[in-house]
Order: C-alpha cells, then sequence, then structure tokens
C-alpha cells in the first residue's frame, strides 16, 4: 500500500513539473467534474418538476371532486325541500300531469331567479303509463334510494339527482333535479385554470340534433368538445393531443405544451359508463402559477450551483 502512495506522488511530481500537462490535465478533470455536477443537478431538479406536476394532477382531480360534492349536496338540499311538498305529493299520486306540468314551471321559473346556471325539475309519476323511465330512474324507484351522477340526456349533460319520492312507504314518483355538467366551469374560471369536458362520440346520439348542431366540435376520432362553452386557444392546445396522450393523462399522467399544464380523469354515468373525460389544468404563462414557479427554481438552482463550481475552479487554478 505505501508503495502505490509513493507511486501515485512519483506520478503527480512527474505532472507538475510539466506545466503544460499539469493544467491540461487539471481542465479535463474539472471539465468531468462540472459536467456530471449539472447532469446530476439537472436530473435531480428535473425529477423535483415533475413531482410538483404530479402533485398539481392529484390537487386538481381532488378540487374536481371536492366540487362534485358540492354540486351534490346542493341538488340533494333542494330535492329534499321539494319531496317534502303536500301538494306536488298529490298531485303525482292522481296522475294530475296539468298540475305537475304546472308546479315544474313555476318551480323552475323561480330557481332561474335565483340561479344563473341551468338547472331543471322535473316529475315522474309511476301511474303515468304512457311514459317510458330510463335506467337510472328505474333503479330508483326499485331500490327506494336517491342516485347522483352525471348522465347524458335528450336535452344536454347533466349533473343528475335522483329523489324517489314515497307515501305510506310506497314509491309513488321520482324527482328529478339536473344541472348542466358545464356549470362546474365557472368554480375553475374564478381561479383561472382551464376545465374542459369531452364528451365520448359514442354518447353524442343520446343528445337531441337539436341540442347538438353546431355546439360540438372533433377532438381527434373519439371526443367532441362543446365550441360554445371554451376559449378557442384551449380548444385548439387539446385538439392538438393525440389519441393516447389523452388516455394516458385518465391514469393519472400530465401534458405541459407551451400554453398548458394539463391534466384529467374518465368521467363515467350514473350506470357506469364511460362517457368522456375531464380535462383540468393551467396556464403556463400565469403569474404566480406553479409551472413558473417550478421553472423558476429549476433555473436559480442550475445558475447558484453553475456559479459556485466556475468560483471553486478558479480558486483552484
Amino acid at each position: 500500500m505505501f508503495g502505490f502512495i509513493k507511486m501515485i506522488q512519483g506520478f503527480l511530481s512527474k505532472l507538475k513539473n510539466n506545466k503544460r500537462l499539469w493544467f491540461t490535465s487539471l481542465f479535463l478533470i474539472a471539465s468531468l467534474g462540472v459536467s456530471l455536477s449539472l447532469t446530476i443537478l439537472i436530473i435531480t431538479t428535473g425529477n423535483v418538476s415533475k413531482e410538483v406536476y404530479i402533485s398539481q394532477a392529484k390537487e386538481f382531480e381532488l378540487k374536481y371532486k371536492d366540487l362534485e360534492k358540492l354540486k351534490e349536496k346542493k341538488l340533494k338540499e333542494l330535492a329534499t325541500v321539494i319531496t317534502y311538498n303536500n301538494s306536488i305529493i298529490d298531485k303525482i299520486e292522481k296522475n294530475d300531469s296539468v298540475g305537475i306540468s304546472q308546479f315544474e314551471n313555476e318551480l323552475n321559473v323561480k330557481i332561474a331567479q335565483q340561479d344563473n346556471n341551468i338547472m331543471i325539475f322535473k316529475f315522474y309519476s309511476l301511474q303515468n303509463n304512457s311514459e317510458t323511465f330510463r335506467s337510472s330512474i328505474i333503479s330508483t324507484i326499485q331500490n327506494k334510494n336517491s342516485i347522483f351522477g352525471v348522465e347524458v340526456l335528450f336535452d344536454g349533460i347533466f349533473y343528475v339527482y335522483l329523489q324517489p319520492i314515497i307515501k305510506n312507504d310506497n314509491v309513488i314518483g321520482v324527482l328529478e333535479v339536473k344541472e348542466n355538467i358545464y356549470s362546474i366551469k365557472e368554480s375553475f374560471d374564478r381561479t383561472n385554470k382551464p376545465f374542459a369536458f369531452l364528451l365520448d362520440t359514442k354518447m353524442i346520439a343520446m343528445i337531441s340534433q337539436q341540442n347538438k348542431d353546431g355546439v360540438y366540435q372533433e377532438i381527434g376520432k373519439n371526443y367532441l368538445i362543446n365550441n360554445k362553452v371554451y376559449e378557442n386557444n384551449l380548444v385548439s392546445s387539446i385538439a392538438s393531443i393525440d389519441e393516447n396522450t389523452l388516455q394516458s393523462i385518465t391514469k393519472g399522467e400530465y401534458i405541459v405544451n407551451q400554453e398548458f399544464f394539463l391534466s384529467g380523469l374518465l368521467l363515467r354515468d350514473t350506470n357506469g359508463v364511460d362517457i368522456g373525460i375531464l380535462i383540468l389544468g393551467e396556464s403556463v404563462e400565469k403569474d404566480g402559477g406553479f409551472i413558473n414557479m417550478a421553472n423558476k427554481m429549476t433555473n436559480q438552482v442550475v445558475s447558484i450551483a453553475l456559479g459556485l463550481i466556475v468560483s471553486l475552479l478558479l480558486f483552484m487554478f
């Protein structure tokens, strides 16, 4: 061991005597050190940025689910109050279609005056043999339990709350309270975060011709977006995303392009059928946004580290 150390010392002495070789060796070693340090720093800060993006994607998803719960609570409270109204219960039990229709219209007019969002009330009477009930209403009747979820209906896409109307322990009808799915966009708009819903093309047949003509724009082969609701830059940004990437964001991944950070989740209706994708995100140019913060943090760390390395090299020379 002692001999090996002496050999290294002798080699270093020869290098020092040859000034050109000595400084060339120092330069090469220093350059390799700088390159290695910068590579480690870039990889480390890149991983930190990815962790920030993943965290934000989860946060957006949690925010949406919280807003969805608030939506359910709101519709439930309205439905509960109305189902205690003895007047409408009597009309439903007697299948008074004129009285039910009048009550619905008056109720919808009052709600429209208090809430700008599209909210619609409708009553279904079991005595009405001429009406065919959809599966979610049949399930509410059979189980005597309320149902909440998203449904693609004749007049659009809605958050729907179905409340059974029970008298003497028997279901005599169902109250439907529904609110347009795009009403939730307002909550994201207040924080300047983009929100979009992509409808699966297989579901468009459920919507009437009147409610879909000139409304939906194709996004790839499998999805449609309501171009009456969203800004053009968001629509064009989503339209540029390929099908595989769109599918990947429903599995916890994210997209960062020149305009937006986008994440998403798969949306299923009350029957468990996949009806589309919710796109959530943030503008890259947003002042104080987490994307700018993450980029600034990465650049600052690399700049500071590079300055320290250069200073150390100058000190060594």
